[in-house]
């Protein structure tokens, strides 16, 4: 369903341009379900099998690891931005990107989207190997990953790979990220329960990294009250599922 949710998203952006707007939404309310997951089953969940100590570590782990990868994947990205906002400043003249820069913006997107979403097919994997599907992890990965697929496949196809290099990245990028899954739910099945309680806690700190770094700010850049209203019903949401 991981891979699916990708190639469901780069399709939709090699078809239609959603408004700006509702892909804030839409965004927005994932980001809350994925909230909800992290605080009502990720790290109760660690916290019961690993401890307190160890959930709290474990969490800042998980944070700083993908804060770090984030930066890391991104900085040329921002150089170039601020560079062309300062040629573009000194001659009076609003900011465009060319296509190649477009191109690159999606490719980006794409990679961070792995990044994003290997700890969420991990901690998805480790609620299954405690027996139990995560209904609202599940459904906060998949509305993520359909939007953020959508948002990396547009700039691509707008920098003028074909539609099929898009979906056919994104695909792969599900698959990997589905291989993520089955590992998380086999490897660590017979772990101890505070291995695998400080893994949720490590994927946990990711996720909510992700959310802070790539949901939200994405989503109030397009609008301010419907989206704090969207995240709270994908908040109730998940809280329903879990």
């Amino acid at each position: 369903m991981i891979g699916l949710s990708l190639i469901a998203g780069a399709v939709a952006a090699a078809l239609l341009k959603l408004p700006a707007r509702l892909a804030a939404v839409i965004t927005a309310g994932g980001g809350g379900i994925l909230l909800a997951a992290i605080a009502l089953e990720l790290v109760p969940e660690a916290d019961e099998q690993a401890g307190t100590f160890v959930t709290a570590a474990g969490m800042i782990a998980g944070t700083s690891v993908y804060v770090g990868i984030d930066a890391w994947l991104t900085r040329d990205q921002h150089s170039e931005q601020m560079r062309r906002s300062g040629h573009a400043a000194a001659a009076g003249q609003p900011m465009q990107m060319d296509d190649d820069s477009e191109a690159k913006r999606g490719e980006t997107i794409a990679a961070g989207l792995f990044v994003d979403g290997v700890p969420e097919s991990l901690a998805l994997g480790l609620t299954i190997a405690e027996g139990a599907l995560g209904l609202s992890l599940l459904a906060g990965i998949v509305i993520g990953n359909i939007v953020e697929a959508y948002g990396a496949a547009q700039p691509i196809i707008a920098g003028g790979h074909s539609k099929r290099f898009a979906i056919g990245l994104l695909g792969g990028i599900g698959l990997s990220l589905a291989t993520a899954t089955v590992l998380g739910g086999t490897l660590l099945a017979t772990a101890s329960p505070s291995f695998i309680g400080g893994a949720q806690a490590v994927a946990a700190g990711a996720i909510l990294a992700v959310v802070c770094i790539s949901v939200i700010p994405y989503a109030f850049k397009e609008v301010n009250g419907l989206v704090a209203g969207a995240a709270v019903v994908g908040f109730v949401g998940g809280y329903l599922l879990s």
